[in-house]
């Protein structure tokens, strides 16, 4: 079988997936606790440009844009398998190509892959709210008694939720962008919206994991100078930052 072709032929089997993976990026991208507060931001030093831009905003938007891109494949699925006057109102709106587009939609070997990246990347990014629990916060912050957290995810890479992050993001674009999917089969890159909304969501995709990774440097020496000895030893059981064996 050749990898662009369907692995199963009912597309309704996909509408489950398509949910899941919206709920995952859902919970992944909610933060776990209270925001940092002003003065414990202060004792941090210094913000970033996440901190500016807001990042309990950026999350929102993955949140939204992930859920109406299910939405829509959703809608369109059901609609090509339940004709009704509803039905071809619902085909009518969201595909915008040939009316063939809406029955290509399938599951694809690209979306299986990314569909599992979301839910592997999402269920690694919990595991680091549930290890760090009220120390997670969005914003740069160092909170009252803090603790440096060594274990979990943490022994394993010393950045491991941005680690997590990345890879929703790369299983994000595979299921949004791959054959058999809305924005591939009906025509909607096609449209000056889809053009312009595509972009957005590539650059949102792609800066913000960038911006992440940024953050590292910042953080190991904030964390440094609070913790010295105790995060000297972390970082030599735990020497890289993102990616195990690589950085």
């Amino acid at each position: 079988m050749s990898l662009f072709e369907p692995v199963l032929i009912t597309p309704l089997l996909k509408i489950p997936i398509l949910l899941t993976r919206a709920t995952i990026v859902q919970l992944a991208c909610s933060p776990p606790g209270s925001p940092a507060k002003s003065d414990e931001q202060r004792r941090f030093g210094r913000g970033d440009i996440l901190t500016r831009i807001g990042a309990e905003h950026e999350a929102k938007l993955m949140q939204v844009l992930s859920w109406s891109h299910s939405i829509c494949e959703v809608a369109i699925i059901v609609a090509t398998h339940y004709p009704s006057a509803l039905s071809d109102s619902i085909l009518s709106f969201l595909v915008p190509g040939p009316s063939s587009g809406a029955y290509k939609l399938s599951i694809t070997p690209q979306f299986l892959l990314g569909a599992s990246l979301v839910v592997a990347g999402g269920l690694f990014r919990l595991a680091c709210h549930r290890s760090l629990g009220r120390f997670f916060t969005w914003d740069l912050a160092v909170r009252e008694d803090h603790k440096l957290i060594t274990t979990g995810p943490y022994s394993i890479v010393r950045h491991p939720s941005y680690t997590a992050f990345a890879i929703i993001s790369v299983g994000n674009l595979l299921c949004m962008f791959s054959p058999g999917s809305w924005w591939r089969e009906c025509g909607i890159l096609g449209t000056p919206l889809g053009k312009f909304f595509a972009a957005q969501w590539l650059l949102h995709w792609i800066a913000v994991p960038a911006a992440l990774a940024m953050r590292t440097p910042t953080e190991d020496e904030v964390l440094k100078r609070e913790f010295g000895e105790e995060w000297m030893a972390w970082a030599k059981r735990t020497p890289y930052r993102l990616i195990p064996f690589v950085y």
